[in-house]
């Protein structure tokens, strides 16, 4: 009797010792305690950029050789001398100088420019205009992401990774929502010396019932923080904006390379909306993410993981053609997408735009963001039906 007494007083030991392990293991990030023991990453990931604010298309993608541009934006017009020729037959446009950084990856036929994408009914709300982009449903009777969708299909919860302060909309679904972080270097978990080596020893013994379903949880936290100490000591390879998206690009990569399993990354770099002097704003916040995004290629290619990742860039809306009385811009409709990666077949998916075919002093959109986001889909070999609810025909990107 008082050796059955001395188990289950044993058992009890552990069990507490292993339950505050636990509790004490709230300290590091849900995302990787579970996406780590996932163990059957995909081999393609997708990043998704968002703009917020609306990126001004005309500024960034630049009609250089069109004296109506030059007319219509008197004081803001990029000099045709700076603008970076694309080099396309027939097509006289280049990039915005800030994007030079961007340019090795166009001259690899990497990087997919697609101008004036949009969709039917334009709203030019910030907000309405984002959520319409992060639910895939210009309808708005959708409440869901279209992430979010693709994450409800997967097993893992954590199959998709927000970096930044809360998950936005396009990653919740009907029963998942994908974790936020901050940083892979805000979370760990440091236990007393006594009680690690308590729990070594305990954990080392076969158990039954209760104990035994602890244990088991305790060998996958153990493992979970392997992966996160993977993470963490992984050294980025080349040099990131020091910015908050820079930041989140870099741990982007160093999750990546830990292995976490997450099919889906997602951040966002806001100050877009351009109302007032927006040649400085808009030539910084390009040149941020030219950097980031090449930094992020670089990271990719010194892991060999360059090839199995697209990048996806878009912003809720473009900006109107003509120049305001204050040196900006204001909101507009159909706006620029950039997908690029190893992967990815880049070109130019349309033509210089008609400044004299306009929707209220807005270029009207030519092409609906759902063919991009089918093909994204199709680069993660999920359904594009059961995601976005019908089978848009994908862009030719892959």
């Amino acid at each position: 009797m008082d050796g059955f007494l001395q188990e289950t007083d044993t058992r009890r030991n552990f069990i507490k010792k292993s339950l505050l392990t636990l509790a004490l293991g709230q300290a590091a990030p849900s995302l990787f305690l579970r996406s780590a023991l996932a163990a059957q990453s995909s081999e393609r990931i997708l990043v998704v950029v968002n703009l917020f604010g609306g990126n001004d298309q005309l500024n960034t993608l630049i009609p250089y050789r069109n004296d109506l541009y030059y007319r219509l934006r008197p004081t803001i017009g990029i000099p045709a001398q700076q603008a970076l020729d694309l080099g396309v037959r027939g097509q006289n446009l280049g990039l915005h100088p800030a994007l030079r950084p961007l340019m090795p990856v166009w001259e690899e036929g990497r990087l997919a420019l697609i101008p004036q994408v949009g969709y039917p009914n334009p709203n030019r709300s910030h907000f309405i205009s984002t959520s319409i982009w992060h639910t895939a449903d210009p309808s708005r009777q959708e409440n869901t992401g279209w992430l979010g969708r693709f994450g409800d299909t997967q097993q893992d919860p954590f199959c998709e990774t927000f970096l930044g302060g809360s998950t936005p909309q396009a990653l919740v679904g009907r029963t998942k929502r994908a974790p936020a972080i901050s940083s892979v270097e805000a979370f760990s978990l440091h236990l007393p010396k006594p009680l690690e080596t308590a729990l070594e020893k305990e954990l080392s013994r076969v158990r039954q019932g209760t104990a035994e379903e602890v244990r088991q949880a305790m060998l996958r936290l153990k493992e979970a923080l392997r992966r996160v100490g993977a993470v963490q000591s992984y050294r980025n390879q080349a040099q990131y904006p020091a910015t908050p998206f820079g930041r989140a690009l870099a741990d982007v990569a160093r999750m990546i390379a830990g292995g976490l399993g997450s099919q889906v990354y997602y951040t966002a770099l806001g100050g877009w909306d351009t109302h007032a002097v927006q040649p400085p704003r808009q030539g910084e916040l390009l040149g941020e993410l030219a950097q980031g995004l090449s930094a992020l290629r670089q990271d990719l290619r010194a892991m060999g993981r360059e090839k199995d990742v697209m990048i996806l860039v878009f912003s809720e809306f473009g900006r109107q053609v003509a120049e305001n009385a204050s040196q900006g811009t204001d909101h507009g409709e159909g706006g620029l997408m950039l997908v690029l990666g190893g992967g990815v077949k880049g070109g130019l998916y349309g033509g210089e735009p008609n400044l004299e075919d306009l929707n209220l002093n807005a270029l009207k959109y030519q092409t609906d963001f759902r063919q991009a986001y089918a093909a994204a889909l199709r680069w993660i070999q999920a359904d594009v039906r059961q995601v976005l609810g019908q089978d848009f025909p994908a862009l030719p990107l892959l």
